[in-house]
């Protein structure tokens, strides 16, 4: 190890070497050179200060984000969401009215081949006038209230 004395004496000589240097009379080349240095320096600060203005800018638009944009995000999602549940809703309510027409169909055609065209035209007749007791009747039962298909079950 240097011992501290000798350090600062040593570092005391190169300062005086520099000062001689930058006091007196500068070469041509080593100007040249620091003109060089100054001005890469100097556009080094200046991309230096650009970058700063555009992390600054970045900053900001992040935080209007953050305090205006995901609010708004988030509330349109909700939205969707709601959307997507009815369409889910209904989606179920054609799929009962699909199955109820389907089992409408199958009635027609057993009541069709129980009575034909005019017993069939005989048998609306009687579940208008609720008669009972025909024996068409007895061959085929009617359910009342086998398609209610309630709206108001599947929407609220």
């Amino acid at each position: 190890q240097v011992p501290r004395m000798a350090n600062d004496q040593h570092l005391r000589s190169l300062c005086a070497d520099l000062a001689k240097i930058f006091n007196g009379p500068v070469p041509p080349e080593v100007a040249s050179k620091l003109n060089g240095i100054e001005k890469t320096l100097e556009g080094s600060l200046t991309k230096l200060d650009e970058f700063q203005a555009f992390m600054s800018s970045m900053q900001a638009n992040r935080r209007e984000a953050e305090e205006k944009l995901v609010p708004q995000l988030l509330k349109r999602v909700d939205h969707v969401e709601d959307i997507f549940t009815r369409i889910d809703k209904l989606e179920n309510f054609v799929k009962l009215v699909e199955e109820s027409a389907r089992n409408v169909e199958d009635r027609v055609r057993q009541v069709d081949s129980a009575f034909g065209e005019n017993k069939l035209k005989k048998f609306i007749g009687s579940l208008l006038r609720n008669s009972q007791g025909a024996e068409d009747d007895k061959k085929f039962q009617w359910k009342q209230g086998d398609f209610a298909v309630r709206h108001r079950d599947h929407f609220k």
